[in-house]
């Protein structure tokens, strides 16, 4: 199959995609509820979904933290590399 035709599929069916992994994530948070950490290791790892909730609370972190202290200070204005 050609790269480029498994790329277009894969651009058209971008909303059954979408589907398929929030319901892949949602089932792993609903399994958490019923299988158990074996020894959690800090008290709030008890909690259904904390890793979940950990890698959103880290990945919002570090999208706010480049778009306001990083973009800012690697950005140049329009028409900097211009002779």
């Amino acid at each position: 199959m050609d790269i480029v035709k498994l790329l277009e599929t894969l651009r058209d069916n971008s909303d059954k995609l979408k589907l398929l992994w929030w319901s892949f994530l949602a089932l792993t948070v609903v399994l958490n509820f019923f299988i158990h950490p074996h020894h959690p290791h800090f008290e709030w790892e008890k909690i259904p979904g904390a890793w979940g909730i950990f890698g959103l609370i880290c990945s919002v972190t570090l999208i706010l933290v480049m778009k306001k202290i990083v973009y800012p200070l690697i950005s140049r204005p329009e028409g900097y590399y211009e002779c």
